[in-house]
């Protein structure tokens, strides 16, 4: 009964409307309106109860809402010291956050300095990112504060210390190297090299590479020793320091480095391939052999940074290094493949006629992966004037899998871009070099977009 109660108030309201609303009924509730545009020039919607009058349409994203909103300055410091000891984790790291704005001033700088020994690793991050904000690099007050956290009992406090310092003093040769505050922070890192908890150790080792200059030989020898650490993560920072400090092309180095692309921890053998390809010099047949012996790695992350680090020591004319490559298209794993599609189109570049003949040759792979592979690489390095491979990609556009088709379908696209002659591929890919910094700060932004919304 209340149904046909409802349909007949529905009804009665409908007449009692204007004429210019009126609208044609439709089978249910839901009946069709005549689109209206509002002042601020947004739609209403098309369909609208009977049950009641109709309203105007409210939308989050409207132009008023899109108005850029003024960048809101620190909150108070007072407010900010007051919340770095709540007892709430994101309260304590939005606080520190908030006093890395207040620069140069000494309550703000101890107040970090305390947040460098927090319980919760998420506020000590935080509290080492407004240290390197809230005075200049190399200011003594913040180096001061950091160098007494190296040496607390507790080993994440340790950590956070050390990581701070390699944050907030300046590379070798500036002015603020050499004092004696400078020489305290040295000593305090060294002997961090041996201490008991292997984090620290790692922190050590990354602090003391960044702090020394090229080719120290005091760095370089305590990298050395650490290669042998019983941590995985210990000797991954090791090879990385090493790679940081030696001259290029150092054969010695690269001898030092070779036994750990056998070590059994996946990412110190990443680590190693990496490092092998930062030292070696374009060409170096050494190194080369190394990173195909990689290749073949049992774990995909190895072989992904193996075929990156072979796409950059070879020569665009070393085909053999090519075919290694081209074989690279064949593996099992997506993420290999899609380092060997673009380290063979940055290595021989567009047009490059033995580069497209490897990738045509595995057009009809039994795998779909390594079909749609070689119809990605033919897309970035086929030339427009080139029918023969634009009638073999087209072909592609009736394979059985769906991702070769999506993939065919865009390379011909791309294919009719491309002007004939020979010339280098330009990587769209961005710069993931240095994945350890990525988005350090990213939240800062989001940060500042969502207050003021609730």
């Amino acid at each position: 009964m209340w149904r046909r109660g409802g349909w007949r108030a529905a009804v009665h309201i409908a007449h009692l409307r204007p004429a210019s609303l009126a609208y044609e009924p439709v089978a249910g509730l839901a009946q069709a309106a005549p689109s209206r545009a509002s002042p601020s020039g947004i739609r209403e919607p098309r369909f609208q109860s009977p049950c009641g009058p109709a309203r105007s349409s409210q939308c989050f994203c409207s132009a008023a809402a899109k108005k850029p909103r003024e960048k809101a300055g620190p909150r108070p410091k007072d407010e900010l010291l007051r919340d770095a000891r709540h007892h709430d984790v994101p309260v304590r790291r939005k606080a520190i956050k908030g006093l890395g704005k207040h620069r140069d001033d000494n309550d703000a700088i101890e107040a970090i300095a305390v947040g460098l020994g927090d319980e919760d690793v998420a506020v000590q991050l935080s509290a080492q990112a407004a240290m390197a904000k809230v005075a200049d690099k190399g200011d003594g007050r913040t180096v001061r504060a950091a160098l007494e956290r190296v040496g607390s009992a507790c080993e994440w406090t340790r950590i956070a210390g050390l990581s701070t310092l390699a944050d907030i003093t300046e590379e070798a040769g500036h002015m603020t190297r050499g004092t004696p505050l400078d020489l305290e922070v040295d000593a305090a890192v060294r002997d961090r090299l041996g201490d008991e908890d292997w984090g620290v150790r790692r922190a050590a080792m990354d602090t003391m590479a960044q702090r020394a200059p090229r080719g120290c030989p005091e760095a370089i020898a305590a990298a050395r020793r650490l290669l042998e650490d019983q941590m995985g993560t210990v000797r991954e920072s090791a090879i990385k320091a090493i790679a940081a400090l030696v001259p290029r092309g150092s054969r010695e180095a690269i001898d030092w480095i070779a036994p750990r692309l056998d070590d059994w921890h996946e990412s110190v053998r990443r680590a190693a391939v990496v490092a092998v390809a930062k030292i070696a010099e374009e060409g170096d047949q050494h190194a080369i052999e190394l990173e195909k012996s990689s290749c073949d790695d049992r774990s995909w992350i190895v072989r992904k940074a193996a075929t990156d680090s072979l796409a950059k020591t070879a020569t665009q004319n070393d085909l053999a290094s090519l075919r290694k490559l081209a074989r690279m298209l064949e593996d099992f794993d997506p993420l290999p493949r899609m380092a060997a599609i673009y380290g063979i189109a940055e290595l021989c570049g567009v047009g490059h006629r033995k580069g497209i003949r490897l990738a045509e040759a595995r057009l009809e792979h039994r795998d779909p992966g390594t079909r749609q592979a070689c119809v990605q690489l033919l897309e970035k390095i086929t030339t427009n004037d080139n029918d023969e491979i634009y009638k073999k990609v087209e072909e592609r556009l009736e394979d059985e899998d769906e991702h070769v088709r999506d993939s065919a379908y865009y390379a011909l696209i791309e294919i009719k871009k491309n002007k004939p002659g020979r010339r280098k591929w330009v990587s769209d890919l961005p710069d993931l070099s240095d994945l350890d910094r990525l988005g350090f700060d990213s939240s800062d932004d989001e940060d500042n977009a969502k207050e003021g919304l609730w």
